[in-house]
């Protein structure tokens, strides 16, 4: 395949640039293209660690002014301006628990692509790219995550006693509670 045909993102090639970083401090030698198979971006909601596949991710943002939508539901803070685009900045934790997050100097928005557009998902932390074994993946049991959180994170990452949850941001977006934000 051609360099033509190849569309290379930013925020890849800053991921490139530090796994080659990692790599020279570790004296070149790496194995993770061997061992650690499975990639996503790491954030946090609440105390609940989950982690996004790479490519469902655009890029991570500090939270942009909103602009308020009035009378729709409280989990749509509004619309902010990603590069001359407005899109809809989406309160996770609200979404899915109707409890609000707190925004902190910590908070970051992962720009996801959806259906005629763009939305952004506002989360209480972002932890970067997480690299984990594929065989290690387990399936999420049924009590162990609210029934709406759960709906979306079918799989997980055990790691030293942490829980990550693998986020289907694919399922998010195609969900019609998702899609249909609305007046109350």
């Amino acid at each position: 395949m051609g360099m033509s045909k190849q569309i290379i993102k930013p925020f890849e090639l800053l991921l490139e640039y530090e796994r080659r970083s990692v790599a020279h401090v570790l004296g070149g030698v790496t194995n993770e293209d061997v061992v650690e198979d499975w990639s996503g971006i790491g954030f946090r909601i609440g105390d609940k660690n989950l982690v996004a596949v790479v490519d469902d991710i655009n890029e991570v943002v500090i939270l942009p002014e909103l602009i308020k939508i009035p009378g729709i539901d409280p989990w749509v803070l509004g619309l902010v301006n990603i590069r001359s685009n407005l899109i809809p900045a989406i309160d996770l934790k609200q979404f899915f628990s109707d409890e609000p997050s707190r925004i902190t100097k910590h908070s970051r928005m992962l720009v996801i692509d959806q259906p005629g557009g763009q939305a952004g998902l506002v989360v209480d932390e972002v932890f970067g790219q997480r690299h984990f074994r594929e065989d290690l993946m387990q399936v999420v049991q049924n009590n162990e995550l609210d029934q709406r959180i759960f709906n979306y994170c079918k799989h997980q990452f055990e790691i030293e006693d942490v829980n990550w949850y693998v986020f289907l941001v694919e399922k998010l977006v195609h969900d019609p509670d998702f899609q249909n934000a609305s007046a109350r």
